[in-house]
């Protein structure tokens, strides 16, 4: 029975009962964020580009759709989509669409494709991780919320050697999926992983609930993704182009510019690390407010100076000020972990 298990599963396309997969997720993904992809007043929609305004949650799914039957031109349209609504609103550039965009196209017949999918797995757990160890602030906050959220009445001490397992686990899942002979230790660390987030947000804990589809494609990425790879890195990196090669080293390298304030928080992987700005508006009457948008759009504000300058400038009233908090060490050095603005600042992009 074994050895016939064994058989149907080799003959078995994985890749593309993968991608079905991930036209379900994502699907649920928009599903659960619905608000985020209407036309809207309020939260302010803040477009990157001067785009035409509509509600792209329909057309997404419909090319989601198209996927199913015609994969590479599913994939192609519903990327092209993708991009168009996040240009037209920034809220929307989170990493679980992002994600799950590039790993749809790493189910296709393109090694290079693949490539750059098993890259930006890769890439994903090992800064996660790596944001977390190193982040002085992740054990206090993040960590501490995660211990004190699922076991009330446990010392919160724990929350340390916790934050530093999940850390090291991250890591060490990237490590594991890099060399050869540990591939299938990578493979069902990614299940304990990821569908460990999926039961713990079941748990009902007041977190980000339009993740969990992401952490289950992700949690079945290792198996496809990694489970699939043969070749070594070095191997799998002659085979390509030059244009790809380019591609990959981009993928594997760009988040290294995170704590210089190059790139963008999520594109970066930071997640979950207490790493990231935080903004407030503080109002004229004396309130402190935290720029977020879970309640109304089931996703957080990307977590950039920019985004909150904007936020700003949308919301704001003459006499509010705009309070960042950023906790890269780039920021501590420069003094500019903590600043203030005031309402004629931010409107003059004096940040």
């Amino acid at each position: 029975m074994d050895d016939q298990l064994r058989r149907l599963w080799a003959r078995a396309d994985r890749f593309l009962a993968f991608r079905w997969l991930l036209v379900l997720t994502q699907a649920l993904t928009i599903w659960v964020t619905w608000p985020l992809w209407e036309t809207r007043a309020s939260p302010p929609m803040l477009p990157l580009l001067a785009l035409p305004q509509f509600g792209c949650g329909p057309l997404l799914l419909a090319s989601l759709a198209v996927v199913i039957f015609h994969g590479l031109t599913g994939i192609v349209l519903y990327s092209a989509l993708l991009a168009a609504a996040m240009l037209s609103d920034q809220m929307r550039l989170q990493p679980e669409f992002i994600s799950q965009a590039i790993l749809l196209w790493g189910t296709l017949h393109w090694p290079a494709a693949r490539t750059i999918a098993r890259a930006h797995l890769i890439a994903l757990w090992f800064y996660s991780g790596f944001q977390k160890l190193t982040c002085p602030y992740f054990y206090q906050g993040d960590a501490h919320w995660l211990v004190t959220s699922l076991f009330p009445h446990v010392d919160a001490a724990l929350a340390t050697p916790i934050g530093v397992f999940l850390a090291l686990w991250e890591i060490g899942l990237a490590a594991c999926a890099v060399v050869p002979r540990t591939r299938l230790a990578a493979v069902w660390m990614a299940y304990v992983f990821h569908l460990g987030i999926v039961g713990t947000l079941a748990l009902g804990i007041a977190w980000d609930e339009a993740v969990w589809p992401w952490n289950l494609a992700l949690a079945c990425a290792g198996a496809v993704l990694i489970g699939s790879w043969k070749e070594t890195p070095a191997e799998q990196f002659r085979k390509l182009g030059l244009a790809m090669r380019i591609a990959v080293g981009l993928v594997l390298l760009v988040p290294l510019a995170y704590d210089a304030g190059c790139i963008d928080t999520y594109l970066c992987h930071v997640l979950y690390s207490s790493h990231a700005p935080l903004g407030w508006i503080r109002t004229a009457d004396g309130r402190r407010e935290l720029i977020d948008t879970r309640p109304q759009l089931k996703v957080p504000v990307p977590q950039i100076e920019r985004f909150y300058a904007a936020y700003f400038a949308a919301v704001a009233h003459p006499g509010d000020e705009l309070e960042i908090f950023d906790p890269r060490w780039i920021s501590r050095l420069r003094s500019r972990e903590h600043r203030v603005f005031a309402y004629e600042q931010v409107l003059k992009s004096e940040l």
